[in-house]
């Protein structure tokens, strides 16, 4: 199944300027996207709530609501619900600061003794 930021990634360009305020803001706030309802949506995109619900039928949904319960169980279930390699881009001072940290974060959870070895 792809997930609802590689759907909209792929039909991207495809889309009318209004899907794409609602596609643009969708990627820059994906973690809320699961507190609003459609007609929130629409209003923080300033697109009409039809511009809203075309999208998510154009994405494969038939109603907003079965995309927001689609994300709730990926959440539910632990899988991420974008792929974050793409998290942050660029060469800015944030961008190399993460990139820094997520290194240093594997390497520290690769290095780590796991606790089944600390058993006796």
């Amino acid at each position: 199944m792809q997930q609802l930021d590689e759907r909209l990634k792929g039909q991207y360009a495809s889309l009318s300027p209004q899907e794409q305020r609602v596609a643009d803001f969708i990627f820059d706030h994906f973690d809320d996207l699961i507190s609003y309802n459609s007609a929130e949506l629409a209003q923080l995109s300033g697109v009409s709530k039809a511009t809203v619900s075309r999208l998510f039928k154009r994405l494969g949904y038939d109603k907003y609501k079965d995309m927001r319960d689609e994300l709730r169980t990926l959440r539910q279930s632990g899988m991420p619900l974008t792929d974050q390699r793409d998290a942050v881009q660029g060469n800015t001072l944030l961008a190399r600061h993460y990139k820094q940290e997520m290194a240093n974060l594997t390497q520290w959870v690769n290095a780590s003794t796991p606790a089944s070895s600390l058993r006796r």
